[in-house]
């Protein structure tokens, strides 16, 4: 055998390592004390954790104590604050805005609704609200008409007396009445911007009134920005020929039928 041998063996026998080269063993009691720690030491963190969340959700640092609004014109701020009044207090992490946007879209001024946490303790609430395009007269009431034709809310002169085109008829013919409208508004502007009343005729189309002509101008929904638009271009020679009517009827077509006692027979 060589001194510089790392093993030693007897003649047809194993070879024997060193017992400095030899992998210790653990015992098996000492490895079972080994994974109780480990045990005890992971159960340890996750129970520091789990205190950690409760008292961060119980902690008064998370509590909602403001909102912050915008995008409301006609919804008042006073009217939204109430609606989000009972969730002040509540605490931001775990509160659901899944309950506050439908509180909200209950107003009938808002139309859409985004919300937003702003840590520690804020609330974002930021509102589209529905357009308002004429008045519905209702009986003796008056109120707003939003852009899909439904009715908004009651009009409130002291809030808003700005001019808007005064609609009458009944529920079902609103949508077709803003339908005229937009196209009006689009195609005809000078004529939308002189437009004061549309009414739903009985015998099908609206009667409008404008301060241009200033009497009713009968019209079918179909035609009525064109048929707006010849009369506009004759206008210069019903004023030179003096030809006078109580009302004027584009549901013809190819016409404008100038009817009463002044404009009986004459057509354009």
């Amino acid at each position: 055998m060589s001194s510089g041998s790392a093993s030693s063996s007897l003649p047809g026998g194993p070879v024997v390592e060193p017992g400095f080269l030899r992998r210790g063993r653990v015992p098996p009691r000492r490895r079972r004390a080994l994974a109780v720690a480990r045990a005890g030491v992971i159960g340890g963190a996750i129970l520091l954790c789990a205190v950690g969340v409760s008292r961060l959700l119980s902690s008064s640092l998370l509590t909602v104590r403001r909102f912050e609004i915008s995008g409301n014109r006609r919804a008042r701020t006073e009217e939204i604050l109430v609606t989000l009044a009972p969730y002040r207090t509540k605490n931001l992490l775990t509160l659901d805005l899944a309950p506050i946007a439908d509180r909200l879209l209950a107003h009938p001024w808002v139309e859409r609704v985004t919300l937003a946490k702003r840590f520690p303790d804020g609330l974002e609430v930021r509102l589209s609200e529905r357009r308002a395009v004429a008045l519905w007269r209702n009986g003796p009431r008056l109120l707003w008409l939003g852009s899909d034709g439904r009715p908004i809310a009651a009009h409130d002169p002291r809030v808003d007396s700005s001019d808007y085109v005064i609609v009458s008829g009944d529920l079902r013919a609103l949508p077709e009445v803003v339908g005229l409208l937009e196209d009006l508004r689009a195609r005809r502007p000078e004529y939308y911007a002189a437009l004061s009343q549309i009414d739903a005729l009985p015998d099908a189309g609206f009667g409008m009134m404008d301060s241009i002509f200033r009497r009713p101008i009968r019209v079918l929904r179909r035609d009525a920005s064109e048929k707006i638009a010849a009369l506009l271009r004759a206008r210069s020679l019903m004023e030179s020929r003096g030809w006078e009517a109580q009302a004027i009827d584009l549901r013809f077509a190819d016409q404008i039928v100038l009817v009463g006692a002044y404009g009986g027979g004459h057509s354009l």
